[in-house]
């Protein structure tokens, strides 16, 4: 009898022995678990907030660089803007065609004004230079010496380019006091010119207000130098 309560104590202390063991392999293997999880968790939240970093550092740049362009454009712009309007008012001193005849209608004025006596006044042919055209006007004239020179004088007072060509001065006579002249003017045309500065106003205007502004800040600064010095 004895024998048989110590064999099924025993029994009894295996099967217990038994569920501990379960247990604690259970226990391990979710303490395992949690920790692989939370491992998990960690690198990923690690790993999350590093493409995060990433995007942010990414985006920081491309927005420094978005800006660094948007800087240059507007600085090419300006800088097409001047050379745009530097030709324009470099067209200031070239005729137009309607500016040309208006010119070559006011040399009988002057000559006039001047004693000169126009013998043929005349359009010669044009040629094309590039993207303008040479004009020209024929002249054959009679005057004095002095006359002549103070013609030559009122017609180079127009704000445009002019050039007297093949110019050739003989007595009029072995004992007269008069000369006669022959001579071309040239200048240079623009066919566009009116159609350019029509179609540019707006622009024409707003930089000669700048340009305005600029001289007057200049002159402003140059002022208070001076005053600083004094």
């Amino acid at each position: 009898m004895f024998g048989s309560k110590k064999d099924k104590s025993n029994s009894i202390q295996d099967e217990t022995l038994k569920d501990h063991s379960k247990k604690i392999v259970i226990g391990v293997s979710v303490l395992v678990f949690t920790i692989v999880l939370i491992l998990i968790l960690e690198i990923y939240t690690v790993s999350l907030k590093g493409s995060q970093a990433k995007k942010i550092n990414i985006g920081k740049s491309a927005e420094q660089k978005s800006k660094s362009i948007i800087t240059e454009m507007a600085k090419i712009g300006k800088e097409t803007k001047d050379l745009e309007y530097k030709y324009i008012k470099s067209l200031e001193t070239i005729m137009s065609p309607i500016e040309f005849q208006s010119f070559k209608n006011s040399i009988s004025g002057l000559a006039n004004k001047n004693n000169v006596f126009i013998s043929t006044l005349n359009e010669g042919k044009s040629f094309k230079v590039r993207d303008y055209k040479m004009y020209s006007i024929n002249m054959a004239l009679l005057s004095k010496y002095n006359d002549y020179v103070n013609f030559k004088k009122d017609i180079a007072k127009t704000p445009f380019r002019i050039n007297f060509d093949k110019e050739t001065i003989i007595r009029e006579t072995p004992t007269s006091s008069k000369i006669k002249i022959n001579a071309v003017i040239s200048a240079v045309v623009y066919e566009q010119k009116d159609k350019l500065f029509k179609d540019k106003k707006k622009f024409i205007e707003q930089m000669k207000r700048a340009e305005e502004r600029k001289l007057a800040r200049e002159k402003k600064l140059k002022e208070l130098k001076e005053q600083q010095k004094n």
